[in-house]
């Protein structure tokens, strides 16, 4: 064999030895690089959002606080159910504070109206006329806007209606003051007796009827 045969032949093992070095070794090795180049990278954008909730979280905890603040004033002014024995409870406790002589107060069926669930009562009371307004004053403000908060002390009462006259025993300024108001709760009303009633009645007739 000539030597320039031997030469081309050492050249083309060379290049062999070359080629299977980049396939086999450093192709496998650049991929491996480049995967842990991006498993950095997704690593590193992962801390950076861990980091900014991080900073965020005191804040979170706070509006988490203040939602939960505030979901509780809206049960309160606004609750599931009817609750009329803390609510007379409170309307006592208003009277007291307004050194009302008397309160009487007579809670109706609840009823729905444009969607809403009320409840309407009869509250009468005697006293003076001041402490009558006083009384008024302090029930209507159970819920009152202080800049940009709610202050809730009580439930939510809207009073439609009143009328006030002279009392039967005393001169003025003593009164008899007789309101119309309504509270609301966020359930359903229950069905009423009477359209139970009509009901049983009416599946009765039919089944008589087959």
């Amino acid at each position: 064999m000539r030597r320039r045969d031997i030469y081309i032949l050492v050249g083309l093992g060379v290049l062999a030895v070359i080629a299977a070095w980049y396939f086999l070794i450093i192709s496998p090795k650049r991929d491996e690089l480049a995967q842990v180049r991006q498993d950095r990278d997704t690593e590193k954008r992962q801390y950076e959002t861990d980091k900014a909730r991080l900073e965020r979280l005191p804040e979170e905890k706070s509006a988490a606080r203040q939602a939960q603040e505030d979901l509780l004033k809206i049960n309160k002014l606004v609750p599931a159910d009817a609750q009329i024995p803390s609510l007379m409870v409170e309307l006592e406790a208003s009277a007291d504070k307004a050194g009302i002589d008397f309160v009487k107060i007579a809670p109706k069926d609840p009823v729905s109206v444009g969607g809403e669930t009320v409840i309407p009562l009869d509250i009468t009371v005697e006293g003076r006329y001041f402490d009558v307004n006083d009384f008024l004053y302090r029930i209507e403000n159970y819920a009152r806007v202080e800049g940009s908060n709610v202050n809730v002390s009580g439930r939510f009462i809207s009073v439609v209606k009143i009328s006030m006259e002279e009392g039967d025993f005393f001169e003025w300024p003593y009164v008899t003051a007789k309101m119309g108001a309504n509270i609301y709760m966020t359930s359903p009303p229950p069905p009423s007796e009477t359209a139970g009633r009509a009901k049983k009645s009416s599946d009765s007739s039919g089944s008589k009827e087959q």
